[in-house]
């Protein structure tokens, strides 16, 4: 199973995004958080994942996960995403 894990810091410019594959990292990339939502979407795309976690205070991941599905609705005019927090 693949998943997408991004640790969410509010007040960091850079935000950690990790690629899991049947528990091993196979990618990890450190992202500006004007370009978070654009990258996770390519992420998903890249390797083919339906599965987000969202790590980090809720109100903030929730916030996060909308410019998330808007920028996959927009850019690749689908809705497969599973974004859930942790």
């Amino acid at each position: 199973m693949k998943k997408i894990v991004a640790v969410l810091r509010p007040f960091d410019l850079q935000q950690n995004v990790y690629v899991y594959e049947n528990g091993n990292k196979i990618d990890a990339q450190s992202i500006e958080m004007t370009k978070l939502n654009e990258c996770i979407v390519e992420l998903a795309n890249k390797y083919n994942i339906k599965d987000i976690s969202l790590l980090g205070p809720k109100a903030y991941s929730k916030g996060i996960k909308k410019q998330i599905e808007k920028e996959q609705l927009t850019k690749y005019n689908n809705k497969e995403l599973n974004i859930e927090f942790i």
